[in-house]
């Protein structure tokens, strides 16, 4: 899905758009919500948790086996892989994330080839393998996707939900005024905008194009940053603000067409299901220390983000 262009890509993203829309999303996301509870309550006391590690990791993860209808693996474990893998995207910048990288990749597959002979549950995975022959999609096609899916819709998910909470923490107004719950879906767009995961991505050149006054060839890469265009003055007003209400909204944070993020949707869904458990808890969140970030060219995101419920000192 991700490396095929229309109409050779058309009837399996129809496949997978079709498959998503069809699984119980607001089951889904009440689910991440019940996540999000039983860990605030679990680090109500603590005097400092990070919320990267022990929040949005678990029920980002937990989401998007529910979604595919597989078993979790264990949370730590898979988020070593995943961490191994997004370093690996920056290998032309950091040769030394390569092997890494590639080592992390195999156990992946691993873990996904497991999904061949599992017992399925009702899930995405289920109703595309199903619906495959019908739609005339290969079944390895379905294999590549649904990881692209897999490990998209964890990694996008929890880039973005620690950005959000980042954002809120440094926002306090923000924090409060989420509580709104007629603020929920633009504030989580406008978090989405303010500070996304992906920082940038490169695409082909399908046809001789000029943009700009600039003319590329066809097969020549070109590099976008999704984190500039967002601060757009152009097309966003006071783009440095935060503004939760802010409409219209077309932020490429997730990317846009054909090859927008796999993951796009559940990671709305989680993001709002994360901020609603965090709001809904008796005392709001506050910083606990400075957040830390790995060095990365692709993603951006506190790998580490000390939180605490307890009151601040007087």
């Amino acid at each position: 899905m991700q490396n095929l262009d229309p109409p050779e890509q058309t009837p399996i993203r129809r496949l997978f758009t079709t498959a998503f829309r069809d699984q119980d999303l607001d089951g889904i996301g009440d689910a991440a919500v019940a996540d999000t509870r039983e860990l605030v309550a679990k680090y109500a006391d603590a005097p400092e948790f990070d919320f990267t590690a022990e929040v949005a990791r678990p029920v980002a993860l937990f989401a998007v086996c529910r979604l595919l209808g597989v078993d979790p693996p264990p949370v730590a474990q898979f988020a070593a892989l995943s961490d191994a893998l997004l370093r690996g995207m920056d290998a032309g910048l950091l040769p030394e994330v390569r092997e890494p990288a590639l080592a992390a990749r195999e156990k992946v597959s691993e873990l996904i080839s497991g999904w061949y002979h599992a017992t399925r549950r009702p899930g995405l995975l289920s109703q595309v393998l199903a619906g495959a022959e019908r739609a005339g999609v290969q079944e390895p096609e379905i294999w590549n996707s649904a990881r692209v899916l897999f490990l998209a819709g964890y990694s996008t998910t929890v880039g973005a939900a620690a950005n959000a909470v980042h954002a809120l923490m440094e926002h306090p107004g923000a924090l409060e005024r989420m509580r709104d719950p007629r603020l929920l879906a633009s504030g989580t767009d406008e978090l989405l905008r303010f500070d996304g995961p992906v920082q940038g991505t490169t695409r082909a050149c399908v046809e001789r194009t000029e943009i700009g006054g600039s003319t590329i060839e066809r097969g020549q890469l070109v590099l976008m940053l999704f984190g500039a265009a967002n601060r757009d003055p152009e097309q966003f007003a006071c783009p440095d603000d935060l503004v939760l209400d802010r409409s219209p909204n077309r932020h490429l944070s997730l990317g846009w067409g054909p090859h927008a993020c796999s993951g796009a949707m559940l990671a709305r869904i989680v993001i709002r299901a994360l901020l609603t458990g965090l709001l809904q808890s008796p005392q709001p969140p506050r910083p606990a220390g400075p957040p830390w970030r790995e060095r990365r060219a692709t993603l951006r995101y506190p790998d580490r983000l000390p939180l605490t419920f307890r009151p601040a000192p007087v």
